[in-house]
C-alpha cells in the first residue's frame, strides 16, 4: 500500500459561478479561456448540490468543513436577533465555526496556511496569513479596519507596501488578486484559499446571463489565470481547485412576510425612538430566495398553527411568490438551522425581504439574487480541479458540496474527521 502523496493546494472561490457559465459558454468560450481549459485539463462537476440557503457564508463554510450548516453552525449571511435588530449585521466570525476547518487540518499537519477574503474567516483558527472578509465602510479610512483584523499584526500593511493601500473605490477582486500574488511569492502557503466576488456583485446589479455578468467573469478568468501561474512558479506540483457557492435567479419582486406577521399580531412594532420590533411570536429569517420561520416559543402550537394557515393562504395566490412551504421535518432534511419551524422557497422572480411595515409585495431594487433551495439547477454551484495525476476531462456529474473539503484534505494529507461525505474520485 502506497503512502498518500501530499500536494500543495490553491483553492479559489468564484462567488456565484453557476456551472453553465463555463460548461455551456457557447460563443463566449473565448472570453473565459482559462476556465474553459479546465474541462479538458482536469476533473469537473456537472453541478454541485449546495446547502440551504444558497447564499455566501453557509456555503463557504461547508466548502472548508465538509459539513452541513446544522453542524458547522453558520446558518445565514446575517446575524439574527429580532429584538436587537441585527438583520443588517453580517455573520463573519470564523471562530464561531463549530467543526474543524481545512485551515486547522492543514495547520495540524504542519503546513503553512493563508487566506484572502474568504467568507467567515475573520478570527478563524489555523490561518497563518489572513486578510479576512469583513464588511467595511465606504470611506477612505476603511483600510485601517482591514489592517486591524488581518493576521499576523502588521501583515496587511506589509502587503500594501507592495500593492498599494486598500481603497473601497478600487476593484476588490484586483486588490484580492494582487494581495494573493504577493502572499504566494513571499509566504509560499501550502494551503491557500482566495475568494473573488465580482461575478456575484454583477448579477445582483444586472441579473444573471447579462453583459455585466459576462464581463465580470471574463475579468475573473484573467485574474484566476494569473494566480495559477504564480502558484505553479512556487509549487509546480500544486493542485488547483476552483469552487463556487451558489448560482442566481433574476428577480423583480420582494415578498415581505414579516409585514404580514405584523398585520396578524405575531410581531409588535414600536416606533420609539425609531421603528423596531418590540416583541414577536413568529419571525421570518430571510436567506434571499428562501427563508426560515422561527417561533419565539417552539412549544407554542397556537402560533405554529396560525403561521401555517397564513402561509397556506398566501401560497394559494401565485402573485405572492411562494413556491413551497416545508414543514420542520422537511426543512431538517436540508441540513440548515434546527430552529426552522417552516422553510419557505420562493418562485423564480421573487425573494423574501425584511420589511416590517411595507406592503406584502414590493418592487425589487436588485435584478438578481440567490438563496433559493438547491434543488433548482440555476442555484447550484461549480467545482473544477486540476493537478499532476488528476484525471483529465472527467465529468464527475452532480456532486455533494460536502465532498469537496475531504477531497482537498486528502490532497494535503491532512485529517478532517468530521466531514460528512467521502472524497471525490479524481485520480485513477
Amino acid at each position: 500500500m502506497h503512502a498518500q502523496v501530499r500536494r500543495p493546494v490553491l483553492m479559489i472561490s468564484i462567488d456565484a459561478l453557476n456551472p453553465h457559465y463555463v460548461l455551456k459558454a457557447g460563443d463566449r468560450a473565448g472570453e473565459i479561456p482559462f476556465l474553459r481549459s479546465l474541462l479538458t485539463n482536469g476533473v469537473y462537476a456537472e453541478s454541485v448540490l449546495n446547502v440551504v440557503p444558497t447564499i455566501t457564508n453557509p456555503n463557504h463554510v461547508t466548502l472548508i468543513t465538509g459539513t452541513w450548516p446544522e453542524r458547522h453552525g453558520i446558518f445565514n449571511n446575517m446575524l439574527q436577533d429580532p429584538i436587537a435588530n441585527t438583520q443588517g449585521l453580517q455573520m463573519e466570525y470564523g471562530n464561531a465555526i463549530r467543526v474543524r476547518t481545512l485551515w486547522q487540518a492543514a495547520k495540524a499537519a504542519g503546513l503553512t496556511t493563508a487566506s484572502v477574503d474568504w467568507p467567515v474567516s475573520l478570527g478563524a483558527y489555523g490561518i497563518d496569513y489572513n486578510i479576512p472578509s469583513i464588511t467595511l465602510p465606504q470611506a477612505p479610512e476603511a483600510h485601517y479596519l482591514l489592517e486591524a483584523v488581518s493576521r499576523p499584526d502588521g501583515f496587511l500593511e506589509h502587503v500594501e507596501k507592495e500593492i498599494g493601500t486598500y481603497s473601497p473605490t478600487e476593484d476588490e477582486d484586483n486588490f484580492t488578486t494582487h494581495a494573493a500574488q504577493t502572499i504566494i511569492r513571499e509566504q509560499r502557503p501550502y494551503f491557500f484559499t482566495v475568494h473573488l466576488s465580482g461575478l456575484d456583485e454583477a448579477q445582483h446589479r444586472s441579473g444573471p446571463d447579462t453583459p455585466d455578468a459576462y464581463q465580470a467573469l471574463a475579468r475573473i478568468d484573467g485574474l484566476v489565470h494569473q494566480l495559477v501561474d504564480d502558484e505553479r512558479k512556487v509549487y509546480p506540483d500544486a493542485d488547483i481547485v476552483i469552487v463556487s457557492d451558489h448560482g442566481f435567479f433574476p428577480v423583480s419582486h420582494v415578498l415581505n412576510l414579516n409585514s404580514e406577521f405584523v398585520r396578524h399580531g405575531l410581531i409588535t412594532i414600536s416606533q420609539t425612538p425609531s421603528e423596531h420590533i418590540a416583541s414577536w411570536k413568529a419571525f421570518t429569517w430571510t436567506g434571499g430566495g428562501s427563508a426560515v420561520i422561527l417561533l419565539h416559543d417552539s412549544s407554542d402550537t397556537a402560533t405554529r398553527d396560525k403561521v401555517a394557515n397564513i402561509l397556506a393562504d398566501l401560497q394559494k395566490n401565485p402573485a405572492n411568490g411562494i413556491a413551497r412551504v416545508l414543514s420542520k421535518k422537511e426543512a431538517a432534511s436540508f441540513g440548515g438551522t434546527p430552529q426552522a419551524e417552516f422553510l419557505i422557497d420562493c418562485r423564480p422572480g421573487f425573494y423574501i425581504g425584511r420589511g416590517l411595515t411595507t406592503p406584502l409585495i414590493t418592487s425589487a431594487k436588485q435584478k438578481g439574487t440567490h438563496g433559493f433551495l438547491p434543488t433548482h439547477p440555476e442555484l447550484q454551484s461549480a467545482f473544477f480541479m486540476l493537478g499532476p495525476g488528476v484525471i483529465r476531462g472527467k465529468n464527475l456529474g452532480v456532486v455533494d458540496m460536502r465532498q469537496i473539503a475531504p477531497t482537498v484534505a486528502k490532497e494535503l494529507n491532512a485529517n478532517l474527521p468530521e466531514a460528512e461525505e467521502p472524497p471525490l474520485s479524481i485520480r485513477n
